[in-house]
């Protein structure tokens, strides 16, 4: 009976594939440069970090660009992730399998503190509320997921500040003085700076009305594996209420949390 022979793989289709991948993956490193850093990257930091040469580094940044994962800063000098990008990692997060543990945790984080919670993350210069548990108490604070909150005068935009340097906070923040929103909402740079250094002392950022008038919120950082905040667990209602009870009362359980879907997000990712 006579055999098949099976298909020899030509060494011109080896070497295309092999440089496919070792394309794939020089872009993805680059990318990953970029997404994990906390200011723009010039051509030449990217270089050196990623171990590329320049022309080679500059070639696939001017395709990123192109296809709209990266953009320039407003000089034209270094490279930022661009929306497209943050939005692929919104979508990343909110897969179901990843959301519903994190939604699990803050079920939980509610019942024991009995405010609502939500989890926050940093969308370009606002933040932006991704997930959401409500309290069954009578009154509470409605946001709607997806709605997009100032940085200076939010507790978690003032968690999110601090990890910041002081030129990331001014260009986040750009000229004061700052929208107003209520009688104590924070209007210069004098203000915010010395609170910024409280909440790194401190380990968690306070609102008191700055906001939205008659509400407190409270949050803390979910970190990565790098130790960097990259999202927010916050509890807020309204200010009577949650100042019957201690600050101490809401930190440890919201640490908690934060520490749960940490491990929830390592868990996912091995």
């Amino acid at each position: 009976m006579s055999q098949k022979l099976s298909r020899i793989t030509p060494p011109s289709e080896i070497f295309e594939e092999s440089a496919k991948s070792s394309m794939a993956e020089k872009v993805l490193l680059i990318l990953e440069t970029i997404a994990q850093s906390e200011f723009p990257l010039t051509l030449e930091t990217i270089s050196t970090s990623t171990h590329l040469a320049k022309p080679t580094a500059f070639r696939l940044l001017n395709t990123l660009v192109t296809q709209g994962f990266i953009e320039r800063d407003p000089n034209g000098r270094r490279f930022q992730p661009s929306a497209k990008l943050r939005i692929l990692g919104i979508n990343i997060l909110s897969v179901d399998s990843i959301r519903s543990q994190r939604v699990a945790v803050m079920k939980r984080l509610v019942e024991e503190i009995g405010e609502t919670c939500n989890f926050n993350i940093l969308d370009g210069n606002k933040v932006m509320y991704l997930d959401r548990v409500e309290t069954s108490a009578p009154i509470r604070l409605h946001v709607d997921l997806g709605m997009r909150v100032p940085l200076h005068c939010t507790a978690s935009g003032k968690l999110f500040l601090s990890g910041m340097t002081e030129l990331q906070v001014r260009r986040s923040l750009g000229n004061e003085p700052f929208e107003i929103y209520t009688d104590k909402t924070i209007l210069s740079y004098k203000k915010l700076f010395p609170e910024l250094e409280k909440i790194r002392q401190d380990g968690y950022a306070l609102d008191e009305s700055a906001f939205l008038e008659g509400f407190i919120g409270i949050a803390v950082p979910v970190m990565n594996s790098k130790q960097k905040t990259f999202a927010t667990i916050t509890a807020h209602g309204p200010a009577p209420r949650m100042q019957e009870k201690s600050i101490e009362f809401y930190i440890g359980p919201l640490q908690q949390a934060a520490r749960d879907i940490q491990n929830s997000l390592s868990e996912t990712s091995t």
